[in-house]
């Protein structure tokens, strides 16, 4: 697998503060990259990291297959756009103006393509309105949009929806989905609306003071989100016995817990399990979710 981004051991030290304590986190190039993690866990070190606003204590990172003590590793950079905690527009003046802006910044030859990018994030039709009067909404496709100057092959968004009302959220959420199926750009995306990260990712990297915990695809999220009903009886071993009878999925927790990833009638089972002389005591229906998988990793409150 190709990756955009990827650390090896990775470590920041502030004094005796460990912001970044062995990060090994692999971001496939392609990917809509969701980061999740509570507050403080080190996500926002590791995007600076990444955009070249501090140095690692120890370890080193590859981006775009350059490695970080290579001299072209600034030219990589440039090739990154961000919209991190709140986009930097300027608030009075226009969309355009505002790319424009950008693209002197960049130092960009011309001004073509500015009416591509306004057109892409839906903001051709602006005219000369000022930013600062445009909606959360618009400020932040505005925002992706100065961060689409330049053709960068990977894009940080911080909190991308934070703020933003229904019809906002499904504005940003369907301009990411665009411009990484249509354009092939990378995401990271850092937020902790786990529920809405959960419709675009393809990929999670789970951080929790300061270490990658988990990383997982959207397909494994997948199957491990799948529906279930979790049995309580009185031995598991018959219970594998008889699911396996019926060729039905399941997975033991425990000598009196199991999972049955299959809609089980009590009415049909209850026969089986009463003449192999096992109890059924309860059975629940389950539905795992990215809160619950963060939750029994990171545990504590959901702030990320």
């Amino acid at each position: 697998m190709e990756y955009i981004f990827k650390t090896n051991n990775l470590e920041k030290r502030y004094g005796s503060f460990t912001a970044l304590n062995g990060v090994n986190m692999a971001v496939p190039k392609g990917s809509i990259y969701g980061f999740v993690g509570k507050n403080g866990a080190g996500k926002t070190t590791l995007i600076r990291h990444l955009c070249g606003l501090q140095e690692q204590t120890s370890g080193s990172f590859e981006l775009m297959g350059i490695k970080d003590n290579d001299k072209a590793i600034n030219k990589a950079r440039r090739r990154i756009g961000a919209v991190v905690e709140s986009p930097a527009v300027y608030k009075d003046m226009t969309a355009r103006d505002n790319l424009k802006q950008q693209y002197l910044t960049l130092g960009l030859p011309t001004f073509d393509g500015i009416d591509e990018l306004l057109e892409i994030v839906g903001l051709a039709d602006t005219g000369k309105k000022k930013a600062g009067k445009f909606s959360l909404g618009m400020r932040q496709r505005l925002g992706i949009a100065i961060a689409l100057c330049g053709k960068p092959d990977l894009i940080i968004l911080d909190e991308p929806t934070n703020g933003l009302d229904p019809q906002g959220i499904i504005e940003i959420r369907e301009l990411i989905i665009k411009l990484n199926k249509e354009q092939g750009i990378s995401f990271i995306i850092s937020s902790h609306i786990l529920d809405e990260l959960a419709r675009v990712a393809t990929y999670y990297g789970f951080i929790d003071k300061g270490r990658i915990v988990k990383e997982m695809s959207a397909e494994e999220l997948g199957k491990e989100c799948r529906k279930s009903v979790r049995m309580k009886v009185s031995d598991t071993k018959i219970l594998a016995r008889i699911m396996d009878s019926q060729g039905i999925e399941y997975n033991i927790i425990d000598d009196k817990t199991a999972d049955v990833y299959s809609e089980v009638a009590f009415s049909t089972i209850a026969k089986d399990f009463e003449e192999a002389g096992c109890t059924i005591y309860t059975m629940d229906e389950r539905e795992e979710s990215l809160e619950a998988i963060y939750l029994s990793l990171l545990g504590g409150d959901q702030s990320a």
